[in-house]
């Protein structure tokens, strides 16, 4: 079981996300014709082979072939995320649905309430983030979607690299990833197409690798 520094893992994401820039090009435009919905499935399809690619050891981006399979990959990325993060998004609805009426009743705890429905959705979605980064590689190893539920096997991977450092990576990681995509949105058409697949790409390389190395 290889280890990976922080430093090693973000270095190695950002050589895959540009090898070649082209085809990081050209998630980004797919990414940019995601209004269109269709490309989205595309887009989700391509970063399902990058994590997969990197769990069977591939060291450069995958070309883009077999649109049909990759739609289909698409799909059930799409539905891996969808299963999590809808029962996550209802208990953030159950926790502020008491509170906000609580609110009702006195008015002078509506601050307090807003506060504590916020709080506890960030707490809420931090875990689920920090879930979904081992969960998804694992579904695509094993898969199938319905494995993004197996709770057990994916903490028993977590534990294989420690809690401590999982964290870390996955923090530092997510924040890198959302400075990269925050750049990018600021930038109308240009940052979409050359910068937000790199933070996109980079994060599929990451999962791949500390999956990876779970794997006796």
């Amino acid at each position: 079981m290889r280890r990976f520094g922080i430093g090693d893992l973000l270095s190695e994401g950002f050589r895959y996300a540009t090898n070649p820039y082209k085809r990081a090009v050209a998630l980004g435009v797919l990414h940019l014709l995601s209004f269109l919905i269709v490309p989205i499935f595309f887009a989700l399809g391509y970063v399902y082979r990058c994590i997969k690619g990197t769990i069977e050891g591939v060291e450069g981006l995958p070309e883009y072939r077999d649109w049909g399979g990759m739609f289909i990959d698409g799909l059930k990325l799409f539905a891996a995320y969808l299963i999590i993060l809808i029962p996550t998004a209802l208990i953030m609805f159950l926790i502020g649905v008491p509170l906000r009426f609580g609110a009702i009743l006195n008015p002078y705890a509506m601050i307090m309430s807003m506060a504590s429905v916020y709080i506890a959705s960030f707490i809420i979605g931090v875990l689920a983030g920090l879930y979904l980064f081992m969960a998804i590689p694992h579904m695509i190893y094993v898969g199938r979607v319905g494995a993004v539920f197996s709770f057990s096997q994916v903490l028993e991977r977590i534990k294989k690299i420690g809690y401590g450092d999982y964290f870390a990576i996955c923090i530092v990681t997510l924040i890198l990833v959302w400075l990269l995509a925050l750049v990018g949105s600021l930038i109308p058409i240009i940052g979409v197409i050359l910068i937000i697949p790199i933070a996109v790409l980079l994060l599929a390389r990451v999962q791949g690798l500390v999956f990876k190395s779970t794997i006796s």
